[in-house]
């Protein structure tokens, strides 16, 4: 197999292939050798609960590194599978039905905290999530009836749901067994597949993640959700191994060493899952005679880590593996193309894959009596214009004149203080959430491009066009999200830099990139934010023949940007802002001639633009 020639999604699948048939493959393997008991009692102990911490800490890990939460509270859903355990197996419930209600009940508890997350930044959700552990603990200390308080309590035998007779201690091994190859698996296809891709999409940039149509609320509460449900499953796997629950099990400390374990083994890490439960079962155990080493072993081993490996002890040695062997070589090569000069073939293939991919625009979009606050700073005063269907609106100004404020209004991120009218065709965009906007065909670039970096270039495209056909069920067949990204990738010159990640591409690439992503969610009317800001003469050249194949397709476009004379070439009107105010409109022609305007902007501007232009 040449990996070379994988697009990214091809190649995820083929690693995603290859890991599911290891984790089977040592499941089946760790049921041949613990199933029997063809190792000693205590050894069995070991490794069960071994397996068990690591399914903990993998749930954990996956919340941290895909949705960039971090959890203290983990220990809530450990104790729901374990106190579930304890009480309904001695009520006859079997196994399957305990695991069940668990992963239900705290899936549902762990969307509801989740849905906090959208509002708090990270270090407000870690303190919500340590809330939530002290209050578990409060519970389990004052439900006796349930939890035996501080004295613990007793689980049942553990029955199968076609046996009756109790499972043994092998048994007990078996089931933690199939539940970490089953969180493995499970966690293997969330985290590679079109879940993971959301995930760290709003982890890495949220606005943007919002310009495609995703809703980082309901996203960041389902990791929360399955991440604790998950958790649940190792609860009920502890009870059975244990078959006596105490409140120690699931104090601050545990809490904490889960999360050092995430930290020393690896974010993200299957790999770093099992060695920080190996660290977190094994020191312990070895440090029997010094009492209060284990704490000092801890805490020293997560400093180096931190020091000398920062990503974890798998994913660095995974790392510095990769920087040893070839690829790096190979794949700078593969870099090395380079776009040349566009020719008339290139530019009809251009128009005709936006005609194929984007509706031509229907509806105005209109401002009407728009303005903006921020404490005492008007940023927007009174701000109205038009944007006729498939007609391109230019709007410059200096610096510090309301132009990024306005398209943010826009998009949705800034709430106007007053506005008389904000509306797409009979559609009021000021009752929809940025994502919701994307449903009716309202798209965004960005300056600085927001690609989402742990993403490569073709994936940052593909999730644009899943959700645009997640939203258009009337999609043709043949444009499915695949065919739509490897046609713009094709067509836009991506295809050097297809399977590379935003930070290791050059910046024109990655501002066509991010028009790319526009045109996948098949938008309408698009707003862009200095498209062609730093970009050199040959980079503005590709985005001068997207943005008029765009406007050759019909699309609406509203661009803001400080290379003055590009705007004038492309724009069929114009609106010059200052001081959050307008102070003018006309065709470009009239605004090059406006004294008003050469006085406050265009005289400097265009001076300055003509000199970018030559170089």
């Amino acid at each position: 197999m040449n990996f070379e020639s994988l697009s990214s999604r091809q190649l995820e699948r083929k690693q995603k292939k290859i890991q599911i048939g290891a984790i089977l493959g040592a499941g089946i393997i760790l049921m041949v050798f613990l199933g029997p008991g063809l190792v000693g009692s205590y050894m069995s102990y070991i490794i069960d609960l071994t397996l068990i911490y690591a399914i903990g800490t993998l749930s954990i890990s996956m919340l941290a590194n895909y949705a960039g939460i971090w959890s203290i509270g983990h220990t809530a859903f450990l104790a729901i599978g374990a106190y579930l355990a304890a009480n309904l197996s001695e009520r006859g419930f079997t196994v399957e039905i305990i695991i069940l209600l668990g992963f239900i009940i705290s899936l549902v508890l762990g969307v509801v905290v989740g849905l906090s997350a959208g509002r708090f930044a990270a270090l407000y959700m870690a303190i919500l999530t340590l809330a939530l552990g002290l209050v578990s603990n409060e519970i389990i200390g004052r439900w006796q009836s349930v939890t035996g308080g501080d004295q613990g309590i007793t689980v049942g035998p553990a029955r199968l749901l076609f046996s009756n007779t109790p499972l043994d201690t092998n048994g007990h091994i078996l089931i933690t067994i199939v539940l970490v190859t089953l969180t493995f698996l499970v966690v293997t296809l969330i985290t590679k597949g079109n879940l993971g891709r959301r995930w760290l999409a709003i982890k890495s940039q949220r606005m943007a993640s919002m310009s495609i149509g995703l809703k980082p609320s309901l996203e960041n509460a389902l990791a929360f959700g399955l991440s604790g449900a998950i958790t649940s499953t190792a609860g009920v796997a502890l009870a059975f191994s244990m078959m006596y629950i105490s409140p120690e099990a699931f104090s601050l400390a545990i809490a904490t060493n889960l999360l050092l374990c995430t930290v020393v083994g690896g974010v993200g890490s299957i790999g770093g899952a099992l060695l920080g439960a190996m660290f977190l079962v094994l020191v312990p155990e070895m440090a029997r005679e010094v009492q209060g080493i284990s704490a000092y072993v801890f805490g020293i081993a997560t400093i180096l880590v931190l020091l000398f490996l920062p990503k974890g002890i798998v994913p660095g040695i995974a790392q510095r593996l990769k920087k040893w062997s070839n690829n790096s070589s190979k794949r700078a090569s593969y870099v090395a193309a380079t776009v040349d000069n566009l020719t008339d073939s290139d530019f009809e293939n251009l128009s005709s894959l936006v005609e194929n991919l984007l509706k031509p625009a229907t509806s105005n979009l209109t401002i009407s009596g728009l303005s903006v606050s921020f404490g005492g700073v008007r940023a927007l005063d009174n701000v109205s214009l038009e944007i006729p269907p498939g007609s391109v609106l230019g709007l410059i100004g200096p610096n510090g004149a309301g132009k990024t404020t306005l398209l943010n209004v826009l998009s949705g991120y800034v709430k106007p203080t007053n506005v008389e009218s904000l509306r797409l065709g009979k559609t009021d965009l000021t009752s929809l959430a940025p994502y919701g906007r994307v449903k009716h065909g309202f798209g965004r670039t960005f300056q600085h491009a927001e690609l989402f970096d742990e993403l490569t270039i073709e994936e940052n495209i593909y999730l644009a066009a899943q959700q645009r056909n997640k939203f258009n069920k009337n999609h043709e067949p043949g444009n499915n999200a695949a065919k739509i990204a490897e046609m713009l990738i094709d067509n836009l010159w991506l295809r050097p830099y297809a399977r590379l990640y935003p930070g290791e591409v050059p910046f024109g690439v990655q501002k066509v990139t991010d028009i790319a992503r526009a045109l996948a969610t098949g938008a309408q009317v698009i707003v862009m934010d200095e498209p062609f800001s730093g970009l050199d003469a040959e980079e503005r050249s590709e985005v001068r023949s997207i943005l008029k194949a765009m406007k050759n397709a019909g699309v609406s476009i509203l661009i803001i940007d400080h290379v003055v004379q590009e705007v004038l070439n492309i724009a069929d009107n114009m609106v010059v802002l200052n001081f959050g105010s307008v102070l003018a409109t006309g065709s470009p022609e009239k605004i090059k001639n406006n004294p008003k305007v050469l006085e406050a902007y265009l005289g400097s501007a265009l001076k300055d633009g003509k000199e970018v232009l030559s170089n």
